[in-house]
């Protein structure tokens, strides 16, 4: 499974009181001018072969960026969302990577952060 399914899949299963919902690869047209929902995007940012043995590799580091939109009168602290995500993915064997903090979208008043988390798919050799 592709690592942003995969990354989709734990989000919407862990259930996180404040998360709407949670779109890969892209937003659709109609949840773009919505800011009455806190809504997460999760896109590929990187895979890279590792494990180098015998001039193959034998795994992916997969490296995806998860974008969370907060609604403009949130009622769940964005933090605690933040931690309840980072502990899911630990949790679920993946590393957590750069945080770019959180910004403010003048144009729909909003609050938005953005972090990456990685984790290693063994693949074999050919």
């Amino acid at each position: 499974m592709l690592a942003v399914r995969q990354a989709q899949k734990l989000i919407k299963q862990a259930n996180i009181s404040g998360i709407d919902d949670v779109y890969a690869f892209n937003l659709p047209l109609s949840i773009t001018d919505n800011v009455d929902s806190t809504v997460i995007l999760i896109t590929d940012a990187n895979t890279t072969p590792e494990i180098w043995a015998s001039n193959d590799f034998h795994g992916l580091k997969r490296e995806v960026e998860i974008q969370v939109f907060y609604k403009q009168d949130f009622d769940v602290d964005p933090e605690v969302i933040e931690s309840k995500l980072y502990r899911l993915f630990v949790d679920n064997d993946w590393d957590l990577g750069e945080n770019r903090g959180h910004t403010y979208d003048p144009d729909t008043n909003q609050i938005t952060t953005s972090f990456y988390v990685y984790n290693l798919k063994i693949t074999g050799g050919n």
